[in-house]
């Protein structure tokens, strides 16, 4: 008697349960992606790699069919962004848009870096964009020379801005200081912002930064250009002179990569998703307008194998780099 009495009530649960089933089912099937992502900037807002994420987002967004948040995560010279994006869920949900200096050159460089690029899965690249050098008006610096004969003129009393010793500003301009054989104090600083604000500020002489950035205080007068730290001139302003037409700096070539990448593991069809949704934005001539005026050559399109490949190369060639540059990891 009593096991017919619970026999409906034991159907309903039954029912109850395959219903529950299927519905988890469907929802592990919907298609990616079904909820917004989050794209990690891991500098402050109104900086190089945050306009650039700003540039693709709108792009993005309508390619996927679902809002793309930027979640700006400055500090430590790039590394507490793609840390957190190291440490995110591997489900396509969180990607990170990293660049050579936090990527790459950190993990070589800062011995508190805990990941590699071998911690990421590569998406697609954006492009490569310059590296400048800008002083305070007030110095009378504007070019490599007269920076070098300053710098000779007055050992120790110049200083210099950077985001962290492991950035690709702080190597462009230790390698600089090693060339020129000149003695230039280095503060480190956690964003590019605080570094401009400084210098306008008239309490840093030198600042090195991504020269997307620096194109409106340049303009404006607040910032006087010393150059671009590549062995060319800049696509962004080529008025600009280039480190290498300067004899003592004859070979230097320094300048940024930006891509878009995802925590490892990530399942290879959502970062193919990612890769032709991203490629699919930087082909649009208006975005491309837009980064032409920074100064960014966007880059050819490449699938993930093969920025995983670029990223790789691109590790073992700063290897080197900071092998014979003599720089202490710290």
């Amino acid at each position: 008697m009593i096991t017919h009495r619970l026999r409906p009530l034991t159907l309903a649960l039954a029912a109850t349960s395959l219903l529950a089933l299927a519905h988890g089912s469907a929802c592990a099937q919907s298609p990616y992606p079904s909820r917004p992502i989050k794209l990690i900037v891991p500098y402050a807002a109104g900086g190089t790699v945050d306009v650039f994420a700003r540039i693709v987002t709108p792009g993005l967004e309508a390619k996927l069919k679902q809002a793309v948040v930027v979640d700006n995560v400055p500090g430590a010279g790039g590394t507490l962004g793609v840390n957190k994006g190291v440490k995110s869920a591997p489900d396509g949900y969180t990607i990170v848009m990293g660049i050579v200096s936090d990527v790459v050159l950190a993990p070589l460089t800062e011995s508190t870096v805990t990941y590699s690029h071998k911690d990421l899965d590569a998406i697609a690249p954006l492009g490569t964009s310059g590296l400048a050098m800008v002083a305070k008006p007030s110095l009378g610096i504007n070019s490599f020379a007269s920076l070098i004969s300053y710098a000779k003129a007055h050992p120790g009393k110049l200083s210099y801005g950077a985001t962290g010793a492991g950035s690709l500003p702080a190597l462009a301009m230790e390698s600089l200081k090693q060339r020129a054989k000149v003695d230039i104090e280095f503060i480190p600083y956690a964003s590019a912002s605080k570094i401009a604000l400084d210098l306008m500020g008239g309490h840093l002489d030198i600042a090195l930064s991504g020269l997307p950035a620096l194109l409106e205080p340049i303009k404006s007068g607040k910032m006087t250009p010393v150059g671009v730290m590549s062995k060319e001139r800049d696509l962004g302003a080529p008025e600009l002179g280039a480190a290498g037409e300067t004899a003592e700096l004859a070979g230097m070539d320094f300048y940024f990569w930006t891509g878009l990448f995802a925590p490892k593991g990530t399942p290879p069809d959502i970062i193919a998703k990612l890769n032709q949704a991203f490629s699919d934005v930087l082909a649009d001539e208006k975005v491309r307008t837009k980064f032409k005026d920074y100064g960014v050559k966007i880059s050819p399109p490449m699938t993930p194998v093969q920025f995983t490949a670029f990223v790789a190369k691109s590790h073992s060639d700063w290897s080197a780099v900071v092998k014979q540059s003599g720089l202490k990891v710290k």
